[in-house]
């Protein structure tokens, strides 16, 4: 590539000072382009002016490499963001909480003489309220959320520890936190059943006893993390269906009426193994989901196959079930019968601290 200080053949030769001004004047055209493209801080979401139906706001846009902000609202700091965070080493991403009405947001840049970043929303949240304090604030796009529901029926059959689970699908056009779960019918509420809502109408927060938000022990590289939410925009918000509890027990109970509980072995292993076929066609279903295999799909195909979020399957069945089960049979139907439980208790997650 030719330099601009550099002479094409047949050029008509410069005198020495003109030359020098040339370089000079180039050299001074690309640092100031340079600095003004590296040093910017940039507000994505939410937009100025934007109303928005939550009382979270997901915060996040671009920043000099580890640079950090303070957020402010009405003059006092409610958070604090550094490029990084998210994965990605030039953007932020703050999930923060306004009080409904009109609100400024301020970014204070730190260690910069810069004028602070300003914008104006107006947060209109739903009439909800949760049982559970949780810390909505720490979640990053991709984290897993895991709670209890009230009156699950995995809590009364087999007492789970966990009864749904749902991923923090990052921010609406708008600059809501959107949660990206699957809810049976009479749970959707109009809104599908393979959905993403705003925090507060999400399952976690309307029903939830306790919630966890959990991250990969092993962090997601920005690409996997991106294959990730591309995955979950693929499915979610396209009208399908969840499976339903009824159904999956329904073929765990076939798989264990062909069960010699003497023998710890199948009666008959091809009748068997056809059922068990079946219950893995379920897990890597794409066009139906439960709550726990939405969240092991994202994953299991965002790693391509790398993290499997269910391996090893070491969720218990206490209960009603307590000891109905033995243990070579669980051997053979865990690996396909996935849980919230499965994702919690097989060591690839860890509760989020921050």
């Amino acid at each position: 590539m030719m330099s601009f200080c550099s002479r094409s053949a047949g050029a008509r030769p410069l005198k020495s000072n003109n030359l020098m001004r040339l370089c000079l004047s180039a050299a001074l055209i690309l640092m100031t382009w340079g600095g003004a493209s590296a040093g910017q801080w940039r507000i994505d979401f939410p937009r100025d002016g934007a109303r928005i139906h939550s009382s979270f706001v997901a915060l996040s846009g671009t920043a000099p490499e580890g640079g950090c902000a303070r957020v402010l609202s009405a003059g006092a700091e409610i958070a604090k963001v550094c490029a990084g965070e998210a994965g990605d080493p030039s953007a932020f991403q703050r999930i923060v909480r306004l009080p409904a009405g009109a609100s400024s947001i301020e970014l204070h840049s730190e260690g910069q003489r810069l004028n602070p970043l300003a914008i104006a929303v107006v947060v209109e949240p739903p009439a909800t309220q949760s049982g559970a304090k949780v810390p909505w604030e720490r979640m990053r796009p991709g984290d897993v959320v895991l709670s209890h529901s009230i009156g699950s029926e995995q809590a009364d059959l087999y007492d789970a520890e966990f009864t749904h689970a749902a991923i923090y699908d990052g921010p609406s056009w708008e600059g809501a936190p959107l949660i990206a779960e699957a809810v049976t019918a009479e749970d959707a509420q109009g809104l599908g059943e393979v959905r993403t809502v705003p925090i507060e109408q999400s399952m976690a927060f309307r029903r939830g006893q306790r919630v966890a938000i959990c991250r990969p022990v092993s962090p997601l590289r920005p690409r996997e993390r991106r294959a990730l939410l591309d995955f979950l925009g693929s499915v979610v918000n396209r009208g399908l269906k969840y499976w339903g509890t009824a159904e999956d027990f329904s073929y765990l109970y076939a798989a264990w009426m062909l069960w010699d509980q003497r023998a710890d072995r199948p009666r008959d292993e091809a009748r068997f193994a056809r059922i068990v076929q079946v219950m893995e066609s379920r897990k890597l279903a794409t066009d139906r989901f439960t709550c726990a295999t939405l969240v092991w799909r994202a994953y299991w195909a965002a790693t391509e196959g790398n993290l499997d979020l269910a391996s090893p399957n070491r969720a218990g069945i206490g209960g009603r079930l307590a000891g109905a089960f033995k243990p070579g049979f669980l051997r053979r139907v865990s690996p396909y019968y996935i849980t919230p439980d499965s994702l919690y208790r097989s060591g690839k997650l860890r509760e989020a601290e921050e």
